[in-house]
This record gives structure tokens, C-alpha cells and sequence, in this order.
């Protein structure tokens, strides 16, 4: 009854905090644009500095005094986009200018067919790194030599491997051998045996990656990481220090991301492309795997036999939680000790949520460290009835409907609830780039699309002060007054901050949990998990999208899975090829405890990790429990086996 209370009294809390464009603008504009961001309903705001021509310098502080000021006088709350360009990660240039050895790293792959027997080749590899052809490469003999790519930055040969052919896509992981130290000058001098076989030079490089991300720091290093700390964050803290915790809420970090690609259907094994990389990271496999790991590193990029699974599966879990503890856990634990919060998204557009180049590998592990979970919806990704598969639209590629409608705001609520540092709350950037088309009435439908997935906090996209008509992602809210619905928005902000309060600081209620299947995608034949969510929201039934990781941390309880107060009595598996043999073994213990386990078409071949677990396997095929039905089943199972 107090929530309910506070509405009616006009007491509710304030959960909207819209882009606010920074151009440079005179002091009367910002002045003015505070005061209609105020009046219509709003209570916080979120500086962007994308367009602004002097970040952090003279006149990004004199424009940010004036917006700190009239916060201070509104009780409004500052949030800091944390970047001079977007994506976040740029540093604002200072990693390109000052530190380019902390850019991005990559892993590349050379590969060279060949017709044996042939005794004494000689195989010229040093093309595979940058660099005039003249210059010399050693793998094995002379390490210490090495190319220079185009950032005036050193290459390193990884590797020399070579293995037979079984067709184009194909080779045979049992004939892979390390030919590395048989490299002179530049050439590997080799006997290839009878048959077609493949040299893979493998190389370390700074060149290569997404176009628009050039310069931007690497995500697994913590040195880039402390270089954003330092240029961006430690300089807003030094001329605002008071108002931290108080007028500032905080940072926003928006789309970082690995960028070793553009696109999002850069899926392990599944794409060309250079893949993240560090210095070290041969080093941290080579401790999780007992054979030479070199060795296996081509396939990461070709097939062999299914034993790529293993070493995809390895590379992706390392990449992904040297992402979490090197940005984004860095990142929230320097705010939260100067007691301001950090929040975001990452792009999780069209499945790219666990891969990499729009995406950060695993849309969970990505984001634990903010003190929110978040997402966005822009440029016409939701669109009322068009959710049945791709459709075209602003985009040449095209939006996955079904993934927008039915999995990304319930994957961001997910984290909302199971994380309790986000005290439950969601953060949805909505409404951007739809254009001047869209209006109040289409702005409320995506409002309540989000409200009833469990989203209760909103960046409306954006105020944008400068002269009308800014052609920059519109529409824009209130546009010097030539926006002829601005007058309404109160209702809508008014309403959204109501059903947000009623919404917030409960308990969801749910009765089955859906795995989610980042780590079944990285190890084989998957099922994207909107498939089976889009199944139970047709038909009314709640749910939420646990990752392994969860799991394996959680607890059953009265035969039901309890995960931070949400408690769920079973769960839905999307159909996996592979799953880690920690979370089968897991599983098979929440069965024994009286926890109900649905796997969609099939129960898993193998292991992630390569380990036998046919063991496993036999038990899960025994235990009453666990069921295997059709996805077009789904819900009626659901029912017959008294699931719900």
C-alpha cells in the first residue's frame, strides 16, 4: 500500500534520465533545456558529449558547470556518458595518442593448402605478419624479431601448424603438428606427407578488427581500462568531487564492445575474423588444457572433427571473464568507491549479445559489475507486430523481431532480478532514431512493452539542443519548441514514472527459468533461447533467463531453484549440442533434490570442455525429472508434467 500511496500523492520516484546532446551551446540554451526537461516530468539527466566539440576541455567544463548548476537548484541527478566518442572505449584519444601498445590485440590466421608428398618444402610463412616483404619473421629460432604492423606497433608470430585436409571446411585434428620450430627466415622448412595438407601461420596483431574502433583500448587489458579511468572518470572526479553521490548519480558506459568485427553474427567458429586477443593468453589456455594449445589454435577458425568445440568453447569462457574483471569490474568498483554508480549497455542486437565483434562475448557476464542492468531499442528494432523473424528496415541487414520482441528486454530484466547489487532495476535506452514518425502513441506502446518485461528505468533518446532541425537520430523532445507533442510528454513521463515505482522493489514471480545459451553456442549446434521464450510469452508464462554462471551458484529449496529471493520450479534448456560438464553435473543434483529439468528436441551429446560424459548422460535419461520434449510442445508439457 505505501507504493501505492506515494502515486496517488505524487510522491513516486524519478526513473527516467534522458540523453541530453551536448553541442556546445550557449549558456541560455542549456539553461532553457534543463528547466523543459524539469517541467516535463524528469529528474535526472544524462550528458552525452558525442557531439561536443571540446570534451574535457575549457569549454566542456563551462558547459557542464552550467548543466551541475541548474541541477543542483532542480534536486536533479547527473549521469556522465563516460566517453568522448562513441562507442565507449576511445579514451578520447588518448589510447591512439599516448598509449597505442594498449590498443586493441588481435589473433589472425594464414592458411596455405598444399599437395603432398613433397620432401624439403619450403614454405614461405612471414607473409602472414605486416610489413614490407623484406623483412624477416622467426618463429621458434629467432623470437625476438618481429613485424611492424600499419600502427607502427610490432606483430608476433604465434605459430606454425600444419594438418590434413578433409575437405575445404575441414581438416583432421589428429594429424595437427607444431611446425613452428622449423621456421627460418621466414620460411618453414617441412616434409609434408602423402595427401592435401593446410600450413596455418598464426600471428599476433594490432591490425585488423572494426573500422569505426580503430584506436580504442583493449577490454581485456587492465592497463586500457585504468588509461579511460584516468582521462575521464578521475577528471569529472576531480572538479566535481562534492557533488559526487549527491547531483552526480554516476557513469554510463554505451556499447563497448570487443570490435574485432563490424556486425553482429561474429560467432566463434562461424565467421572470418580476426579474433580479441592479449599477450598472455596463450599462457592462461595452456593452464586449462594438458596438451600444447598452440597446436590447436587454427581451430578456433576451421573445423575438425567436432574436437573445434573444445578449444572454441576454452578461448570464449577465458576472452569473456578477462572482459567482465578488466572493464566493466574495474570500471564499476573505482565508481562505487566514490560513491557514484556505474550503468550502461552493451549492443546486444540480432544475437550478437554472446559473440563478439558488436557484442562482449556473454551478455551476463559483461554487465555484472554496473550497478543496473541495461539494453537499448532504437532505429525500429521493436515494432508493433513484427516479431516473427527478420524484417527490413533502416538497416540493410535487417532486425531479428522475434529476438527483439521475445528475448532482449527479458534478458535485461533477468540480470535486474538475479543480481543483487541492481536492486532489481532494468535500464532500457528507448525511443532513439526512430525518426519524426514516431510519436507519443507509438513511445507509450514501447513503454508498456518494456514495463510488463520487467524493465523500470528509462533513457528516452534524447534532448538534443541544437537549432532546429537536428538531423542527428531524431526525434527529439521539445526541439526548441517545435515539437508539436512535446506538450503531452508530461502525461507520458508522469505515467512512466508511476508504473515504474508500483513496479519496483518487489519480488518477480515466475515458475520456470530458461538456460541461456551462450555457452552452448560457443561449443557446437544450439538453439537461440527467444525460441522457447517466445513459446512461453504467447501463452502468459513468466519466466527468466538464467546463465550457467547463476546456476552454478544457486541452490534448490524446497524443490524450487532460488536465485536472489526469485525462486522457479523448473527449468527450460534450449536444445545444446555441448554443455559444460560442471553444469550437467550441477543439474543432475537439482534433479536428485526434486527440481524439474525440459530440454527442447534433445538432451546434449558431449560435454563443452571434450570430457566424457556419457556417465552423465545415462543418468539424465534415467532421473523422472528430466523430460525432453519439442519446442512446439513446449508449453503443453509444460502443463502435463505439472512444471508450472
Amino acid at each position: 500500500m505505501k507504493k501505492l500511496d506515494e502515486v496517488l500523492e505524487n510522491r513516486e520516484s524519478n526513473y527516467l534520465m534522458p540523453f541530453f546532446w551536448q553541442h556546445g551551446e550557449e549558456e541560455g540554451v542549456l539553461r532553457e533545456y534543463m528547466k523543459k526537461i524539469n517541467e516535463s516530468g524528469i529528474k535526472a539527466v544524462c550528458v552525452e558529449s558525442r557531439p561536443h566539440p571540446d570534451f574535457l576541455g575549457p569549454k566542456w567544463w563551462e558547459d557542464l558547470d552550467v548543466i551541475m548548476d541548474e541541477a543542483r537548484k532542480r534536486d536533479m541527478k547527473v549521469w556522465i556518458l563516460d566517453d568522448s566518442h562513441f562507442p565507449t572505449g576511445y579514451a578520447n584519444g588518448k589510447i591512439k595518442k599516448d598509449y597505442p601498445n594498449l590498443q586493441k590485440l588481435f589473433l589472425k590466421i594464414h592458411q596455405q593448402d598444399f599437395a603432398g608428398p613433397y620432401k624439403d618444402a619450403g614454405i614461405i610463412v612471414k607473409w602472414a605478419a605486416n610489413g614490407s616483404r623484406d623483412a624477416v619473421m622467426n618463429v621458434g629460432v629467432e623470437k625476438s624479431k618481429k613485424e611492424t604492423s600499419k600502427f607502427g606497433l610490432e606483430d608476433k608470430m604465434i605459430g606454425v601448424i600444419a594438418a590434413k585436409i578433409i575437405n575445404s571446411d575441414e581438416i583432421d585434428p589428429d594429424t595437427l603438428f607444431d611446425v613452428s620450430n622449423k621456421v627460418i627466415n621466414g620460411v618453414a622448412y617441412l616434409d609434408i606427407p602423402e595427401g592435401d595438407w593446410r600450413i596455418f601461420t598464426i600471428v599476433q596483431t594490432f591490425d585488423g578488427g572494426e573500422k569505426s574502433t580503430e584506436g580504442y583500448l583493449n577490454p581485456i587489458d587492465p592497463k586500457g581500462t585504468q588509461v579511460l579511468i584516468d582521462t575521464v572518470y578521475e577528471a569529472h572526479l576531480n572538479r566535481y568531487k562534492e557533488d559526487f553521490g549527491t547531483t552526480i548519480a554516476g557513469f554510463f558506459s554505451d556499447e563497448p564492445r570487443f570490435g574485432n568485427v563490424k556486425g553482429p553474427n561474429a560467432s566463434i567458429g562461424r565467421f572470418d575474423m580476426v579474433l580479441p586477443w592479449r599477450e598472455d593468453l596463450v599462457e592462461i589456455l595452456q593452464k586449462n588444457i594438458s596438451e600444447d594449445v598452440v597446436k590447436y589454435l587454427p581451430l578456433l577458425w576451421v573445423n575438425g572433427k567436432s574436437k573445434e568445440n573444445k578449444i572454441r568453447y576454452l578461448y570464449m569462457d577465458i576472452i569473456t571473464k578477462l572482459y567482465s574483471e578488466n572493464f566493466t569490474q574495474r570500471l564499476g568498483k573505482w565508481c562505487r568507491a566514490h560513491n557514484v554508480e556505474y550503468i550502461g549497455h552493451v549492443i546486444e542486437d540480432n544475437n550478437a549479445h554472446a559473440r563478439l565483434g558488436y557484442g562482449a562475448g556473454h551478455f551476463y557476464r559483461s554487465l555484472w559489475e554496473q550497478d543496473m542492468s541495461g539494453l537499448d531499442v532504437v532505429l525500429h528494432q521493436i515494432l508493433p507486430g513484427m516479431d516473427k523473424g527478420y524484417f527490413k528496415s533502416c538497416t540493410s541487414s535487417g532486425w531479428d523481431g522475434e529476438f527483439f520482441h521475445y528475448a532482449l528486454a527479458k534478458m535485461g530484466a533477468s540480470l535486474g532480478h538475479m543480481d543483487e547489487k541492481k536492486k532489481g532495476r532494468t535500464m532500457c535506452e528507448v525511443f532513439g532514431a526512430y525518426g519524426w514518425g514516431e510519436g507519443l502513441k507509438l513511445m507509450k506502446w514501447i513503454t508498456d512493452h518494456m514495463l510488463v518485461r520487467g524493465v523500470n528505468y528509462f533513457v528516452p533518446h534524447a534532448f538534443s539542443p541544437k537549432e532546429f532541425p537536428d538531423l542527428d537520430c531524431p526525434p527529439h523532445f521539445y526541439a526548441h519548441g517545435k515539437n508539436p507533442q512535446f506538450r503531452y510528454m508530461k502525461i507520458l513521463n508522469d505515467y512512466t514514472n508511476k508504473i515504474s515505482h508500483l513496479l519496483t522493489d518487489g519480488i518477480h514471480v515466475a515458475p520456470v527459468a530458461v538456460l541461456y545459451h551462450g555457452e552452448a553456442e560457443w561449443s557446437g549446434e544450439y538453439m537461440l533461447l527467444q525460441k522457447p521464450a517466445k513459446e512461453l510469452m504467447q501463452n502468459q508464462i513468466d519466466f527468466d533467463i538464467v546463465p550457467t554462471d547463476i546456476l552454478m551458484s544457486s541452490e534448490i529449496k524446497d524443490k524450487k531453484l532460488i536465485i536472489n529471493n526469485e525462486s522457479f520450479s523448473g527449468l527450460v534448456v534450449p536444445y545444446s549440442e555441448s554443455l559444460p560438464k560442471k553444469l550437467i553435473e550441477k543439474l543432475l543434483v537439482y534433479l536428485e533434490a526434486g527440481f524439474k529439468v525440459y530440454f527442447i528436441d534433445d538432451l546434449p551429446k558431449g560435454s563443452s570442455e571434450g570430457i566424457n560424459i556419457d556417465k552423465e548422460l545415462r543418468k539424465l535419461q534415467e532421473v523422472e525429472n528430466c523430460k525432453v520434449i519439442g519446442l512446439d510442445n513446449l508449453v503443453t508439457d509444460l502443463k502435463k508434467f505439472r512444471y508450472l
